[in-house]
């Protein structure tokens, strides 16, 4: 014979439910970075793609980069004035918030050939000193501004692929 579940326990498990269903539905909180993009001069029509890169430590140079991999945004939308962006990261202190462009590449060796700089989370009145942003265990971390600059761009050279 089966139980019938009587109003009490029924609205005591929509009480649950509800409790554990707050803003945030039944992920965990969001923690991370976010902040506004706003971009500077004219888009080139070469754009493949423009995201965020967080690394843990400042590369030195170009070689270090796979020793200390980005964790990247996915690709943000193009052609645009400004962007209001949020990106979920671990928690911990990241050295280095960058605005990373991507060209178009007929003969690209991987998906991230050819990257350039167009802007960085930068320390106030530089835009060319990185400023480090902690993370906390929750929460997310605002105001992690980035000015970006079309002409930061090194121009293409027109003998290298």
């Amino acid at each position: 014979m089966r139980k019938r579940f009587t109003p009490l326990v029924s609205a005591f498990l929509l009480l649950l439910c509800v409790n554990a269903c707050d803003d945030h539905g039944l992920e965990p909180p969001s923690q991370g970075i976010s902040g506004r993009i706003t971009y500077n001069g004219t888009w080139p029509d070469t754009t493949e793609w423009v995201r965020v890169a967080v690394f843990k430590n400042l590369p030195a140079t170009v070689l270090d980069i796979p020793l200390n991999p980005p964790l990247f945004s996915d690709t943000l939308p193009r052609f645009v004035s400004s962007y209001d962006y949020q990106l979920d990261v671990p928690p911990g202190t990241y050295a280095w918030v960058v605005l990373a462009w991507k060209p178009f590449k007929k003969f690209a060796a991987n998906q991230f050939s050819g990257l350039d700089t167009l802007g960085m989370y930068a320390l106030p009145g530089t835009l060319d000193q990185p400023r480090a942003v902690t993370v906390p265990n929750e929460g997310q971390v605002t105001g992690i501004n980035i000015e970006a600059n079309f002409a930061r761009l090194v121009p293409e050279s027109p003998i290298l692929p």
